[in-house]
């Protein structure tokens, strides 16, 4: 068994100053360095043979060092992974406190273990440049397409009831709207750890997104929007009924229709889901989170006329809360809804039960599914363009409607809990039409 040897570094000259470092190798290795610096004391190896690159490089290593400690950093190295881990632990931390949105521990904790480690890996964190992420960005758009992520079949999901199941992973390059969504995991994970010492701040760049010569949102028409409501109606009515046998104790028998009553009700929340939406404006994500306790002014004037009747929701989703003055489109569904919830649960609604809610009383994630169904059967799957529609199209109507209809694009943007901004970028060309006259000022040509 070899006994490691020290052997210092000797000086060439002997009126050369005493060096901050040791400088010692084992017989027929490379050379290492020893230095105390902190409090503590250091070993590293040098990965060189060579007795004058050791020490230049023992050189470089202790200036850098000494560096970081007069600038407050940590002298010691800290891997990208275990900054990650870290990082997550006090996302779990906070959001526990509040001080944070539980949906970081949903949404960020699986993309910084999937992607930023498995991409950085145990690189040194104070080691990442800006190329370093740009390589990265590139990296990350064709993860699922032809990167690592094309070998996996299934990927584990989490509901937020704590349910677990596996879905297809996806074989599509990741958009600009996704990528943008986790440069600010990467941005805040790299300050974070600034904070805490391990590097210096790094100026992340902004992914380069080529503009489409068409980013219009798919909407609705005011017409396209009449025919899915109509169709949304008639399909509740065309359910056909199911054939049951029924045998008496006396040995009579007979058979007798049995409306599908599941499907019928899933299709009233379906019409419901689609007036409330594009008469409100929500997102998707708000409108899942809503609760019976957010529908201000609904339960008090429930039982009376028509014309006292008035709400307002109390919405939350995407980072974002606001109180939405919706049109008074929503309440003869929102009366559906609470019909259907004591028709199913024979008990009224309580304050936390969601709006949107199946016939078990549990929150429904998501209503695509059967809206890209009813989207088929009316033809109205895509736009003009061939965009496809989503439920996302149904407040991207509300927002075009309204500005057709002359509501200022402050107000809309404010009831929409969105910038002014966006709705010059999304929606502007909606009123063009609506204003031909104004723009022939009393004459038919120049």
């Amino acid at each position: 068994m070899s006994q490691r040897v020290d052997q210092p570094f000797r000086q060439e000259s002997s009126g050369k100053s005493k060096e901050p470092f040791v400088l010692f190798k084992r017989d027929g290795t490379n050379w290492s360095m020893r230095y105390t610096m902190d409090g503590r004391q250091i070993r590293k190896s040098l990965g060189t043979p060579h007795e004058r690159e050791a020490y230049r490089l023992a050189n470089e290593i202790w200036h850098e060092q000494n560096y970081r400690l007069k600038n407050g950093l940590s002298v010691l190295q800290h891997a990208f992974a275990d900054v990650a881990e870290e990082f997550i632990k006090l996302i779990e931390r906070e959001a526990e406190r509040k001080e944070r949105s539980a949906d970081h521990v949903t949404y960020w904790v699986p993309k910084i273990r999937r992607f930023l480690v498995g991409y950085f890996g145990t690189k040194p964190i104070d080691k990442i440049t800006p190329p370093d992420i740009e390589r990265y960005l590139e990296w990350r758009k064709t993860y699922w397409t032809s990167g690592p992520g094309s070998e996996i079949e299934k990927i584990r999901c989490e509901r937020d009831d704590g349910r677990v199941f596996s879905r297809p992973a996806p074989r599509k390059v990741a958009s600009p709207s996704t990528i943008k969504g986790e440069m600010v995991i990467i941005r805040s994970l790299l300050q974070q750890a600034v904070r805490w010492g391990y590097s210096q701040p790094i100026a992340v760049p902004a992914p380069q997104v080529h503009k489409r010569i068409d980013n219009r949102r798919p909407g609705f028409t005011a017409e396209e929007y009449e025919k899915l409501l109509t169709a949304a109606i008639a399909r509740i009515s065309d359910l056909q009924p199911k054939t049951k046998s029924i045998k008496a104790k006396d040995g009579r028998s007979w058979t007798m229709n049995v409306p599908p009553k599941n499907i019928m009700a899933d299709r009233i929340r379906l019409w419901c889901y689609i007036e409330i939406m594009a008469h409100s404006g929500m997102r998707p994500t708000e409108a899942k989170n809503l609760t019976w306790a957010n529908i201000v002014g609904f339960k008090e004037t429930r039982d009376g006329p028509i014309k006292d009747k008035d709400v307002r929701l109390h919405v939350r989703g995407k980072g974002k809360h606001g109180t939405s003055v919706p049109l008074l489109g929503v309440i003869p569904a929102l009366d559906m809804l609470w019909r259907l919830f004591e028709g199913e649960r024979e008990r009224a609604p309580n304050d936390d039960d969601a709006v949107f809610s199946d016939s078990s009383g549990q929150p429904i994630g998501s209503f695509k599914k059967s809206f890209n169904e009813l989207l088929k059967a009316t033809g109205l799957e895509y736009d003009y363009r061939g965009v496809r529609r989503t439920p996302y199209s149904l407040r991207h109507f509300y927002i075009s409607q309204m500005l057709i209809k002359g509501t200022s694009i402050y107000d809309v943007a404010l009831n929409t809990r969105t910038s002014l901004e966006m709705i010059e970028k999304h929606y502007a060309h909606v009123a063009t039409e609506h204003i031909k006259d104004r723009l022939r000022p009393g004459q038919s040509e120049w």
